[in-house]
């Protein structure tokens, strides 16, 4: 629980917020003022772990089971975050014509059987559905139901996916390639990425004995094949064929001739698996790899198929402002909540830090990646600016309501939202949630010009804001009811918006 709160947790700490106006107008407050409300954290729900699972930001080896997920059937990976795009990647590297030169990708297979000492391998690309075995070796099957592939989880961490015994993990322990053929218990999967940092699959090895631990180093040589894979890709294939070519004639049959005399002459042919007898006896069967996994979804699937039906009928809104209110009027009717609405935000952050710290020549860092974020120190709280938009709307005529910033900013820089209850009477709606369902990658920039006098302070510091923003949900109703917002009702409230996110936002 700790590490995912860690894992899906802001950067950015509350604090208060200008008050601000709408026109000079006068307006009704749909809630409390701030002295005469109860506001407290939303907890982890399903939908807000999975939010965090599929985000790629994170080494997800070690996870462990939150409280909220007490299903104990297989654990399916949740899509990519942005996996529209990274699907599209997909299609393209999968109809290289790359794949067919065997030769390239087995040679690469040997190596990381001989370097890394274990039998099984498999090159994977991750689609929609399907995980699709391009190499394999020990994993004998070419493709995989996504819901039971441990490479979608491969491409969702950061670096790599490790599995010392993937029998004893909640998330693979119910896993039918763990508990039965091939039996797989050690697991190291890295993701295959391109150029633009999207997973389009995994290269990954297995052993079905138990590993105490496993090298850094060795995941290293592991992820570097998997660099040579994408760069084989990338490569015109022209060039490939001149550099590779193809095996002779020669190597193999003398290939096949050590085959024969190693494991004896075939003894069936056709569709049917091919048995291997140095006696000549043996008959012919089928391998069974044809698992079913109604079992596993089973309970699932009015909820896909109510989810499908939102998803068209955002897609057929055309625009964010239409889909934004065809959603909010969804959850109102199907949650029966009194007042919904989709809320974008806007937020400037003053700080200083020292002139040495902050790169010269840059107008503007991404936060994520400036190493000297702990350098920097808030600057006067009145220069914040914070500004809130409506996007969609549904259950109550919103023009002349007062949205007020500091809520939102409170909701906007939890880790997952806000409860909201009050007993003032004279308040339009008197208990709610608001959530963020959608984080731009956050900016610190110069407040100043690079090459403006006003750009350094008498004490050698700079002004920069940071500016970050999204999108946030608001659940409001008219009175207290019974579990109007329970943890279950939650989680799907935050799944619809996530359908909003990823067809207009994320992607």
């Amino acid at each position: 629980m700790d590490r995912l709160n860690q894992l899906a947790s802001s950067c950015y700490s509350p604090t208060k917020s200008k008050p601000t106006g709408k026109n000079g107008k006068s307006t009704i407050k749909f809630i409390a003022p701030n002295d005469e409300r109860h506001v407290e954290p939303i907890t982890l729900t399903v939908a807000h772990f999975l939010d965090a699972y599929s985000k790629g930001k994170w080494n997800l080896s070690n996870v462990p089971c939150p409280p909220c997920y007490t299903d104990q059937r297989l654990f399916q990976s949740p899509e990519c975050y942005n996996e529209s795009s990274r699907l599209r990647l997909v299609e393209q590297y999968s109809r290289l014509p790359h794949w067919k030169e065997r030769p390239v990708f087995k040679k690469i297979v040997s190596k990381i059987r001989k370097e890394l000492g274990i039998n099984g391998v498999s090159i994977s690309t991750v689609e929609s559905t399907r995980t699709i075995i391009k190499f394999e070796h020990l994993l004998d099957m070419s493709d995989i139901p996504r819901i039971a592939s441990i490479d979608s989880h491969t491409i969702l961490s950061q670096g790599y996916f490790l599995l010392l015994d993937a029998s004893k993990d909640w998330r693979t322990m119910q896993n039918p390639f763990i508990t039965g053929v091939p039996h797989i218990k050690f697991y190291l999967g890295v993701p295959i990425l391109t150029k633009s940092g999207a997973a389009i699959g995994a290269l990954s090895i297995f052993d079905s004995i138990v590993k105490k631990d496993f090298a850094i180093e060795k995941i290293k040589i592991l992820q570097g094949f998997a660099k040579e894979i994408i760069k084989v890709l990338d490569t015109p294939i022209e060039q490939v064929k001149s550099e590779n070519g193809k095996a002779t004639l020669n190597e193999e049959i003398d290939g096949i001739k050590n085959l024969t005399l190693k494991i004896g002459r075939a003894t069936s042919k056709g569709e049917q698996m091919t048995i291997f007898e140095k006696d000549g006896s043996g008959g012919p069967y089928t391998q069974n790899h044809s698992f079913r996994f109604s079992r596993y979804n089973r309970n699932d699937r009015n909820h896909l198929k109510q989810n499908q039906l939102l998803l068209e009928k955002l897609m057929n809104a055309g625009t964010l402002k239409n889909s934004a209110t065809a959603l909010s009027r969804y959850i109102s009717t199907t949650y029966e909540v009194d007042f919904v609405y989709i809320l974008e935000i806007r937020i400037a952050e003053l700080y200083q830090i020292k002139k040495e710290y902050f790169p010269s020549k840059e107008k503007q860092v991404d936060s994520e990646k400036f190493k000297h974020a702990s350098k920097l120190v808030r600057g006067d709280k009145s220069a914040n600016d914070y500004i809130t938009r409506i996007i969609g709307v549904h259950g109550c005529n919103y023009t002349n309501l007062s949205f007020e910033s500091d809520i939102h900013y409170n909701a906007f820089t939890s880790e997952f939202g806000i409860f909201y209850h009050s007993n003032r009477e004279t308040a339009l709606y008197n208990e709610g949630i608001i959530m963020p369902f959608f984080r731009h990658n956050s900016k610190i920039v110069r407040k100043h010009r690079i090459k403006s006098a006003n750009s350094v302070n008498e004490d050698g510091n700079i002004d920069v804001f940071l500016r970050s923003g999204g999108y946030l949900i608001g659940c409001f109703n008219e009175c207290s009811k019974n579990e109007a917002f329970s943890a279950n009702k939650i989680s799907s409230m935050f799944e619809c918006a996530g359908i909003l996110r990823k067809i207009y936002i994320s992607n």
